[in-house]
């Protein structure tokens, strides 16, 4: 994949605020220490402030140096994957109050250092009046497969534009963005799911924002404990189907996708080793179409399920998911996760095995393929909850009578 560079010239002058996910005080305390010099170095005339969050029911933001007491927040997958809300909120009224050009919301992990991965988030916003920029990484093929298998062709499919990796906990803000989510009614009215990661993807692709991507380099890993496939789902495509529901209006007038711009050098890391248990996948999957069965007919479809079924029959190897029938299996869940068909944490849950099926067949077509194929794979992923967005649209329209 081939992604445009971006230049070196020198930025006006400004404040630039970095809120950092603090992890333990001496990594937070010299990692705020580095970034301060490389921005001096890199955006000379600017003033950088650098402060982590604090933990405690009042997210804050402190420079670890000159508050020695206070509790930092640790670092972890919930922050890691996306579940950003009151540190959002807080970013957004320090920027605010400083009246920052751009603030930035960086993870703990080391970043890639042969890459400016500084510049590339920043100097869309400081240089070319972008007010959005969503960091993407060179992972691993089987990295981040949530995103793959859901956030990213769902949020493509969503709002027509292509960020590759919308789910995080990293964002670049131009100040007229912060102001602008800072005054959204969603933080009394919806203060379950207002600051999150979808939440603040959804309202930038859904408003008048000039999005872009910058693409950092290699990942710098997740800090804290892997998470289940189950609990992952729950607490990631929850707040999706929340925002499809949300911006009704939007989605539904919106065909087809385009390209974002995209800064920095993007691409999909090759020759790592799968390590996957295809048998496992396959046994999850059918193991969920027994004992969830009833409660997939309160969610999908009759031709949906007897697909399912015909796929759990299949001999040993054989069992998948095809793309065609999981883009309308996502669409179903978040259809039934608006009507409340079933309880929207078991709802979510439950479709980790539809998510196993789905995944073991992915694996099986992607294991002999380098980075590009892999992405091509991804790419006939994308169209098909593209060209099934039809659907979506019927099944939300008449949740009740439309039967496919």
């Amino acid at each position: 994949m081939s992604a445009t560079s971006t230049g070196l010239s020198v930025s006006p002058a400004g404040e630039i605020l970095i809120a950092l996910e603090a992890g333990d005080r001496q990594s937070a305390t010299e990692s705020a220490a580095s970034i301060r010099a490389r921005l001096a170095a890199r955006f000379a005339g600017c003033t950088a402030t650098v402060l982590v969050t604090t933990a405690g029911p009042e997210t804050a933001l402190v420079d670890p140096a000159a508050a020695p007491d206070a509790p930092l927040a640790a670092a972890g997958p919930a922050l890691a994957e996306g579940a950003i809300a009151g540190h959002l909120r807080a970013v957004l009224q320090e920027a605010d109050r400083r009246g920052a050009r751009a603030a930035v919301l960086l993870s703990a992990g080391a970043h890639d250092e042969s890459v400016d991965w500084l510049g590339l988030l920043l100097q869309p916003i400081l240089d070319a009046e972008f007010d959005f920029v969503c960091p993407a990484y060179r992972r691993g093929r089987l990295d981040g497969m949530l995103n793959t298998a859901i956030v990213y062709p769902m949020t493509r499919a969503l709002f027509g534009r292509r960020l590759r990796q919308p789910t995080g906990w990293e964002a670049a803000i131009s100040l007229g963005l912060a102001r602008f989510l800072l005054a959204q009614p969603a933080w009394r009215r919806d203060p379950v799911y207002a600051g999150s990661s979808a939440w603040l993807v959804a309202s930038v692709l859904a408003g008048p924002f000039r999005a872009c991507q910058a693409w950092l380099g290699r990942w710098p890993g997740t800090a804290g404990q892997v998470e289940d496939a189950s609990h992952a789902l729950a607490r990631i495509v929850g707040p999706l189907f929340h925002e499809m529901e949300r911006h009704t209006d939007r989605w539904q007038r919106v065909e087809g996708s385009e390209s974002v711009p995209s800064f920095g050098q993007a691409g999909v890391l090759n020759g790592e080793p799968l390590g996957v248990d295809l048998g496992a996948l396959e046994d999850g999957f059918r193991l969920g179409f027994r004992e969830l069965e009833a409660l997939w007919g309160l969610v999908l479809p009759p031709a949906a399920l007897l697909a399912l079924r015909r796929a759990a029959a299949a001999p040993a190897g054989q069992a998948r998911v095809s793309d065609s029938l999981w883009a309308r299996i996502v669409y179903d869940f978040a259809v039934a996760h608006s009507t409340r068909a079933v309880e929207p944490q078991q709802l979510l849950r439950s479709m980790t095995s539809l998510y196993l099926g789905w995944v073991r067949g992915f694996v099986d077509d992607v294991r002999e393929l380098d980075g590009e194929g892999t992405e091509a794979r991804v790419e006939a992923l994308c169209g098909w909850f593209e060209r099934e967005k039809r659907y979506a649209i019927a099944r939300w329209r008449w949740p009740d009578s439309f039967n496919p």
